[in-house]
């Protein structure tokens, strides 16, 4: 399963820039072999999501995490 995830997550590094902008930074950081299972493990969890919430993809996207993002900016309503 691990060597599956590993692969899935190469492919999606290549096809979608905002993956390949987290594995580079990772990368950066860390070693490669590392960065990769980190991807693999972060689509392992966005998988299990999607099929928890009954989501495609496309709505994955629109109702993504907001963890981490400021939920009021001052001055921005």
């Amino acid at each position: 399963m691990r060597f599956l995830l590993v692969e899935a997550a190469q492919a999606a590094v290549r096809w979608n820039p905002d993956w390949r902008r987290r594995f580079v930074h990772l990368a950066m950081r860390r070693d490669r072999r590392i960065a990769k299972v980190a991807m693999a493990r972060k689509l392992a969890v966005s998988l299990y999501w999607m099929w928890r919430k009954e989501f495609d993809y496309p709505q994955t996207l629109q109702f993504g995490s907001h963890a981490g993002k400021p939920v009021y900016v001052h001055g921005v309503k």
